[in-house]
């Protein structure tokens, strides 16, 4: 009886050689990716629903390839979860002798969550910029693109259009738009209508003297900037995007050393990044409604 175990037994290591243990490598990636999935189901589960929506975006809009290295959590970088509570537990000694399981609470950073988000609206307001110059070289508003300045500031997207010799966007000392203006105002409105930014309106005058009655340049530049709110709300632009209109009358000169240049004769729309949005949205709530 002997016999014959041995043989088995001889058989049984033979067929062990032969696949070389090569399934115990295949159960420990499975158990491996397992773990994963749970640890990722634990994270995900964690996070509120507005986190949720933002790690959604991020890796919508981002692609795997921008990524910079050295960035996960294995290599000392920021988590996943961005901006979520990593909860972990720390095992400390019971009174019972044995060991009981305490909850950590670790804040996540939300920098790379917001550096991407700033990002990706940079690259929307350069596309909007692009747009806006393409159809001033070649499209809706060609031949009005010498009346046009589009340029990217700390708070936004910001198109100005201005006055040039004989060439205005008011008449003088008037608020109503020139067909001219009209016709820019129409084309940025629905370019406008692409984004769901906040907007600044600002007017603006030259430093000469408007000379009727209490009637100054300060009213002449509110009440322009306030003419061209109504316009492009006319033209589609949601009301509630409208965050600020203001006449600057001649304290903000486009060209300083030139304070009687028509080009200072200007209005200044600005789509603000959603940070400045946001900021300023908390700083002076917006009223029920913008003046008539």
């Amino acid at each position: 009886m002997s016999g014959p175990r041995r043989r088995g037994g001889r058989r049984g290591a033979a067929h062990d050689e032969a696949h070389g243990g090569q399934w115990k490598i295949a159960y420990a990636d499975f158990v491996t990716a397992m773990m994963a999935f749970f640890l990722l189901m634990w994270l995900v589960s964690s996070a509120t629903e507005s986190q949720r929506a933002m790690i959604a975006k991020y890796f919508t809009t981002t692609s795997i390839f921008d990524l910079p290295k050295g960035n996960g959590v294995l290599d000392g970088g920021k988590a996943v979860m961005a901006g979520a509570e990593a909860k972990t537990e720390r095992l400390t000694p019971s009174g019972m002798g044995g060991l009981q399981q305490q909850p950590v609470v670790v804040k996540a950073e939300n920098d790379a969550a917001s550096n991407a988000t700033a990002s990706v609206e940079r690259q929307r307001f350069e596309a909007l910029k692009a747009e806006l110059e393409k159809m001033a070289h070649d499209g809706e508003l060609k031949g009005l693109a010498d009346n046009l300045s589009i340029d990217l500031t700390p708070e936004g997207l910001r198109i100005q259009i201005f006055d040039r010799d004989g060439e205005p966007m008011f008449a003088s000392g008037d608020a109503e738009p020139t067909p001219r203006l009209a016709r820019i105002l129409e084309v940025i409105g629905e370019v406008l209508q692409t984004v769901k930014n906040g907007v600044i309106i600002s007017g603006h005058t030259d430093s000469q003297v408007l000379k009727r009655g209490t009637y100054s340049n300060w009213e002449l530049s509110s009440d322009r900037a306030n003419s061209v709110r109504r316009r492009l709300e006319n033209d589609g632009l949601a009301a509630n995007r409208v965050l600020r209109v203001e006449g600057r009358a001649a304290t903000d000169p486009l060209l300083p050393q030139e304070p009687l240049d028509p080009r200072n004769r200007r209005i200044a729309i600005t789509v603000l990044r959603s940070q400045v949005e946001t900021q300023l949205r908390q700083q002076a709530p917006t009223p029920s409604g913008p003046p008539p």
